[in-house]
């Protein structure tokens, strides 16, 4: 099997991206906000979470961010992440150099609860490195 170019990993970038439609999170953004009490920096990185769920799915999300700290973002913007966010989105999801080596190891719950390391979960890839 040959290994794709980078252009061709931009390309499959680009139309997954375009595809994306983000859904308008705004009340629901509002009223956190309304009642948010905290850590103002908390709070944003909830929003940024939920952002970033739509572009890459609520399973690199799961491996990025520890459970407890998803349950936190979740009980702030009053939303459950599994059922609002795509479960992942093709060449995006390969974004994530954590999710990348959790679906190879096929350990994603493992992972998730910390019985099995990895390495670089949160880590972004460039497009410019081939996925493994």
């Amino acid at each position: 099997m040959s290994k794709e170019t980078k252009q061709q990993r931009l390309k499959k970038h680009e139309i997954a991206l375009n595809s994306i439609e983000f859904p308008d999170f705004s009340l629901k953004i509002k009223k956190a906000f309304t009642e948010y009490s905290g850590d103002f920096t908390v709070f944003e990185s909830a929003i940024g979470a939920l952002f970033l769920g739509v572009m890459i799915g609520w399973r690199p999300l799961l491996i990025i961010h520890s459970p407890k700290t998803i349950k936190r973002y979740e009980k702030i913007l009053d939303v459950d992440f599994k059922k609002i966010l795509p479960e992942t989105i093709d060449s995006l999801s390969e974004r994530s150099r954590g999710y990348q080596i959790v679906a190879a190891l096929d350990k994603f719950w493992p992972a998730v609860t910390g019985n099995v390391p990895v390495d670089g979960r949160k880590f972004a890839i460039g497009l410019d490195t081939q996925p493994k």
